[in-house]
């Protein structure tokens, strides 16, 4: 009897004890391996003279992916950068803002694209507005003022804004109202609803998706 309990004691122990490593492997994975790199863009963006990072996140994945972050710009307002993660970041040539001073939009590409960012780079229609070279996070902060500028000259929800260049075409819709802190992927959610809405706009270019 006695030997029984004694087995029945360390194999409990045993059980415990291999638990116990699982959740201690699995907290220091995802404390120093997981959030590894959104730990050290926190860090970045909250060492941005009067910038406070008000929330961070990213696509949940083998790594945590397409990191995004709401920052709050001191006497300014708030921005929401998206693709600040290694592998999505492209400055100066593609700076994705999916929010700015209130403003959050819909993006309608002639290729079939839909999203929930603009693109303020260098090689956008919106950025040539801005005139500014983005090459950081800072260089954003910096001029935020700019940039809501440009973003209030646009024309807003209901009406759209038409863009057309040699080998481009899209529709952005402008809405005054504040967007979600979620994963980037849940922001296709509806996107039948979206899909349909594009397919009722005016496209010119006779090899738009939409056309077809």
């Amino acid at each position: 009897m006695n030997k029984l309990l004694k087995i029945l004691k360390w194999t409990g122990i045993s059980v415990f004890g291999i638990i116990g490593l699982i959740i201690l492997t699995y907290f220091i994975y995802n404390k120093f391996f997981y959030e590894k790199e959104m730990n050290q863009i926190r860090d970045q963006l909250n060492a941005i003279e009067n910038v406070e990072v008000i929330n961070i996140w990213g696509h949940k994945d083998i790594t945590l992916e397409e990191i995004t972050a709401r920052l709050k710009i001191e006497n300014k307002g708030e921005i929401v950068l998206y693709g600040l993660s290694k592998d999505a970041f492209n400055y100066p040539k593609n700076v994705s803002v999916s929010e700015i001073g209130g403003y959050s939009f819909t993006w309608f590409s002639c290729n079939g694209g839909i999203g929930s960012n603009i693109n303020i780079g260098q090689e956008s229609e919106i950025g040539r507005r801005i005139g500014i070279q983005f090459n950081s996070v800072s260089d954003v902060v910096e001029n935020y003022d700019k940039i809501l500028n440009v973003i209030d000259s646009l024309k807003q929800s209901p009406d759209l804004n038409h863009f057309t260049s040699a080998n481009s075409e899209s529709y952005l819709l402008v809405e005054h109202k504040n967007s979600k802190d979620k994963d980037p992927i849940f922001n296709l959610l509806g996107i039948e609803n979206k899909f349909e809405f594009a397919k009722t706009l005016k496209w010119s270019r006779e090899d738009c998706y939409y056309n077809n």
